[in-house]
């Protein structure tokens, strides 16, 4: 939230299923449309990694689509490590300490 404008959502999964761990992640994130570009996914991932280290996530899981520039740039910069590409998704690996 900024104000009263909703910016967007996060979801930190405190356990995998399978097909979490395929194509899904420890953290999953949404900005709404008119709220990108702004740096608010950035800030978002970021302030997660504290929580999950404290859940006992390290190193977290984050995924995104291939062709998705923009988060695949919000992963990187919070220092994700590309680790393969299944499917569409490419999966990262973020430290949280």
């Amino acid at each position: 939230m900024e104000g009263d404008e909703y910016l967007g959502r996060l979801a930190i999964r405190h356990r995998l299923t399978p097909h979490l761990l395929e194509y899904g992640g420890h953290i999953g994130y949404d900005i709404r449309p008119s709220a990108r570009r702004r740096g608010h996914a950035t800030a978002m991932l970021g302030a997660s990694l504290p929580w999950a280290r404290e859940l006992g996530i390290d190193p977290v899981l984050v995924t995104c689509d291939n062709d998705n520039v923009g988060s695949r740039k919000v992963i990187e910069g919070n220092g994700g490590v590309l680790e393969d590409r299944r499917g569409v998704k490419l999966r990262f690996w973020v430290p949280a300490s």
